[in-house]
């Protein structure tokens, strides 16, 4: 049976569509086309009537003609004589690998604001003279190899987690080689080809990145300023494998989701019975005097979820040590692929992580009082130079995600060749989607972002 799509919800997935007052019918066309891509307007399903779409836009009924008839020639929609126009088919876009990694090449544009890492921690230093004791004293008496992690470790991010020190929640545990291993580990693993994978739009490129590897097809839904769209969730996650989610504090935008929307997105995933992948590589960044800011933990079944984290953000890129947490039978499963990759992460740097450990609040407060900073100098640096982007005030993270209300796309290329390194919103998109976003870095020396601010204003003629 099909469905007709109400005008109101086109409407509330549109948001602010109009980027070109001069050229309505075409802003439109590539507004509804991204939606039609991104299966946002799932196929087969009936569009409202031009009238009424036109009404709760607030548009001439000529503009929803027109962006109509330029999208029926694009093959997204198609006109049934008496029936009305429906969606013809989803779009198949996929980010192309390696996108996000040539913002750490190396060499390359003098200003780079493609990257959010933040300079590495003097506590890294401070503890190396013990890695070097305990490395002399026991581990180099090992072979070293420890494909789950080294189990002192395991045993102290237990604690950490779940106040829980037994062998039982270490077992849970898996150390790997930063968040993203663990990223493709679950992928490799949960999500390979055939798999439907749903996630939130934008997301972190990263997984992106990684489910692209997978040969999982990749559903996204609709991201804002407080979640996710739910009643999107619920309509897409039948038949999903998988659901991976950032509610804790979300990449790129800095979000968290409150307590209510959490539950409400576990019971959601619950009746749904899908597998949830819960990233809190990001929820140590909080802009709040609480910790670690809240996940799915408690919410949704142990069974069916997995948690990854990282201390890479909080106290360096270059520390590549994170984990997943999830269902011991998964964990060994994990490991299992693990073996044929690396036989386990360096035992140097897992030494380095088990000594930082106690001074994970002090350091949280040392991030959040540095970003609270370049977070006050950032955002007045793009009012003095670029009044009319706005964007989302974060409740954490070491980002911005800006709304330029021009094509950040474009914008990036040409900035690229005034060497100025930017990352548009498609990247963290699975369907292409959110053009006229960036995400900028907050970590930045005021002067290499006043000079970036500069240029990129040149460029809008602002």
């Amino acid at each position: 049976m099909r469905t007709t799509i109400e005008a109101e919800r086109i409407a509330r997935l549109l948001g602010a569509w109009r980027l070109d007052d001069a050229m309505p019918q075409a802003a439109l066309c590539d507004a509804l086309a991204e939606l039609v891509d991104g299966a946002h307007l799932p196929a087969g399903w009936r569009m409202p009537g031009q009238r009424e779409l036109a009404q709760v836009l607030g548009v001439a009924r000529g503009t929803v003609s027109g962006a109509y008839t330029r999208l029926e020639r694009s093959g997204r929609l198609v006109t049934r004589g008496g029936s009305g126009t429906y969606v013809s088919r989803p779009g198949g876009h996929r980010p192309p690998g390696g996108g996000r990694l040539r913002s750490f090449d190396g060499a390359g544009p003098r200003l780079d604001l493609s990257s959010g890492a933040l300079p590495g921690s003097a506590r890294i230093a401070s503890v190396l003279p013990e890695v070097e004791r305990l490395l002399r004293t026991h581990h180099l008496r090992e072979p070293g190899y420890h494909p789950a992690g080294l189990p002192e470790l395991r045993t102290a991010l237990a604690t950490e987690l779940h106040g829980d020190r037994s062998d039982a929640a270490a077992a849970r545990l898996m150390v790997t080689a930063g968040s993203q291993q663990a990223l493709w580990l679950v992928a490799t693993a949960l999500a390979g080809p055939g798999s439907v994978t749903v996630v939130e739009d934008p997301t972190y490129r990263g997984a992106l990145e990684a489910l692209a590897l997978s040969g999982s097809r990749v559903v996204g839904v609709p991201f804002g300023p407080h979640g996710l769209d739910l009643d999107h969730l619920d309509s897409v996650l039948s038949g999903a494998d998988l659901l991976y989610v950032q509610p804790s504090l979300h990449n790129p935008t800095g979000a968290h989701t409150d307590t209510a929307r959490r539950r409400a997105l576990a019971a959601i995933a619950d009746r749904h019975g899908v597998v949830v992948v819960d990233d809190q590589s990001q929820a140590d960044l909080a802009r709040v005097r609480s910790g670690r800011l809240p996940g799915l933990e408690g919410l949704v079944a142990p069974d069916r979820l997995v948690t990854v984290g990282t201390l890479s953000k909080l106290f360096w890129g270059g520390l590549r040590v994170g984990w997943l947490d999830g269902p011991r039978e998964l964990v060994s499963r994990m490991t299992d692929l693990r073996r044929a990759v690396d036989l386990g992460g360096p035992v140097t740097d897992q030494l380095v992580a088990l000594l930082l450990l106690p001074a994970l609040a002090e350091e949280r407060d040392a991030r959040r009082d540095l970003l609270d900073r370049q977070l006050r100098e950032t955002t007045r640096v793009l009012q003095e130079r670029l009044p009319a982007w706005t964007w989302w005030d974060p409740a954490g993270g070491a980002g911005l995600w800006v709304e330029t209300g021009t094509d950040a796309v474009q914008l990036a290329q040409r900035a690229l060749a005034r060497d100025v390194l930017l990352t548009a919103g498609p990247a963290f998109s699975p369907h292409g989607g959110h053009r006229s976003r960036l995400r900028l870095p907050l970590w930045h020396p005021p002067a290499l972002l006043d000079d970036a601010a500069r240029v990129i204003a040149e460029l809008v003629g602002a």
